[in-house]
């Protein structure tokens, strides 16, 4: 006789009924690695702009998402568009202040802000909310 129990001698194999040489084994899991984890928003984000885009670096080789977008942003930033020069020194400000280097022949410019300078602040922002009134009159 065979090595099976008595309950598998006479076993039909059919739909739903696998042979019982191919079962889990008991105590072995039926998914041994488990559920995939899911991606953080960090590394979804990440991926989306590590992809490349359609425009190409000054060399020929394609640019990814996020190199377009910086190129674009510093772009807009060297017209009148105030909202670009902003966004673009906010970004530079929150680089260094996570002190995030750069490779030793590029330059990222020194932005020094005094937190303590509310007034300096209030007369800078009248400052660039009438020059922003005086260039949409234009």
């Amino acid at each position: 006789m065979t090595d099976e129990p008595q309950d598998y001698q006479d076993y039909q194999v059919g739909y739903g009924k696998p042979p019982a040489e191919t079962r889990f084994q008991k105590g072995q899991s039926g998914n041994p690695q488990g559920r995939p984890r899911s991606k953080t928003l960090a590394e979804l984000l990440g991926e989306a702009l590590s992809r490349r885009s359609a425009f190409v670096n000054p060399d020929g080789s394609p640019m990814t998402r996020a190199e377009s977008i910086f190129a674009g942003l510093v772009g807009a930033a060297e017209g009148t568009e105030l909202k670009a020069k902003r966004l673009l020194f906010e970004v530079l400000v929150k680089l260094q202040r996570a002190n995030v280097g750069c490779p030793g022949d590029l330059y990222l410019p020194k932005i020094e802000l005094v937190d303590g300078e509310g007034e300096a602040r209030e007369e800078i922002a009248a400052g660039m909310a009438r020059i922003a009134e005086e260039m949409e009159r234009d």
